[in-house]
């Protein structure tokens, strides 16, 4: 496979490249992008001349250096895998072998779901950040052009960066909808809680990955559609979920308040749907400031006071805030 085809099957160098190396440097236009481009850092050199990133010889102290700077996030990135792990493995063991809760399905598969987040979120800090303190991954491809190890970095943009990311961060958002549904729909007196048939329960569980990583993936619908149009849509799918999970789970919490049902129940239902609600109300905090900074990268979209004074007191608290 030549290296041109590695450019358009792994990641669109040529469309979406946003490596420090571009020439002129074109901005992030997505999730993992966003939240990973370094714009404060250069292709570091040894005192051979050689780049820092292609020397066989590694400077371990600059890496230990780096290792204790971004511990904090390796071991909150870390603590993040083991307690999902803890969550699958509580969801799955309430489920009987012929009998699913559908809420315990659920969240196995939220569980999982952020396994993977974490795990890419992980990956990412230590080769970007630890490793080789680059500025993003289209950097360790534009200067492995020609060499070797090229054709293994553009699998792993499309893996860790693509797949882990930017695909997995939507599959969480679906996830999380359903939840608010099943939660709403848990009011009605004729709604099930149970799936009996083991099939549907995979179907399920399946579909927010299948949707994510083949139907609203940016890459493919940036060849359907164009990436304008692949944006937009990938905008309506990155809003749309959140606030319409938080008008579930909110109507779900009101009315297990009023109604006056069996009292075991109306306290394992409201703290599951109380729990789903705070973890949603975060989430539209945390989307909010994305949406705004993909606006800004993506449509030259910004926020304006009026005057220069209130302009900077706003950039400085939403500095504070998505810090």
């Amino acid at each position: 496979m030549t290296n041109s085809t590695n450019d358009s099957f792994f990641g669109f160098l040529d469309e979406l490249e946003i490596g420090s190396l571009s020439n002129p440097p074109i901005k992030p236009n997505w999730l993992a992008d966003l939240l990973f481009y370094r714009y404060n850092r250069s292709v570091k050199y040894n005192e051979n001349g050689n780049m820092l990133i292609l020397d066989e010889a590694i400077d371990w102290s600059n890496f230990w250096a780096r290792f204790v700077c971004y511990l904090s996030f390796l071991i909150g990135h870390g603590f993040g895998i083991f307690f999902n792990f803890l969550l699958l493995y509580l969801s799955l063991v309430k489920s009987s072998k012929f009998l699913y809760k559908k809420i315990h399905c659920l969240f196995a598969n939220l569980a999982f779901c952020n396994i993977l987040l974490s795990t890419g979120f992980l990956v990412y800090t230590f080769i970007i950040d630890v490793y080789y303190d680059v500025d993003s991954f289209n950097t360790l491809l534009n200067l492995n052009v020609g060499s070797h190890k090229y054709a293994f970095w553009p699998l792993a943009k499309q893996i860790i960066h693509t797949e882990l990311v930017d695909n997995i961060s939507l599959v969480q958002s679906f996830i999380l909808l359903l939840l608010s549904l099943d939660r709403y729909l848990s009011l009605f007196d004729n709604y099930s809680a149970t799936i009996k048939n083991g099939i549907t329960a995979w179907i399920v569980s399946i579909l927010p990955y299948f949707l994510s990583v083949f139907v609203f993936d940016l890459q493919l619908m940036s060849m359907a559609l164009g990436i304008n149009t692949a944006l937009i849509v990938r905008f309506a799918c990155f809003l749309i979920p959140n606030p319409l999970s938080l008008v579930l789970a909110v109507c779900a919490v009101v009315r297990l308040v009023q109604r006056p049902t069996c009292v075991r129940r109306k306290k394992d239902d409201l703290s599951c749907a109380a729990t789903l609600l705070f973890i949603l109300l975060l989430q539209l905090i945390e989307k909010f400031g994305l949406f705004l900074e993909l606006l800004q990268n993506n449509f030259n979209f910004e926020i304006t006071m009026g005057s220069r004074e209130d302009d900077l007191t706003l950039n400085i608290f939403l500095g504070y805030l998505y810090m």
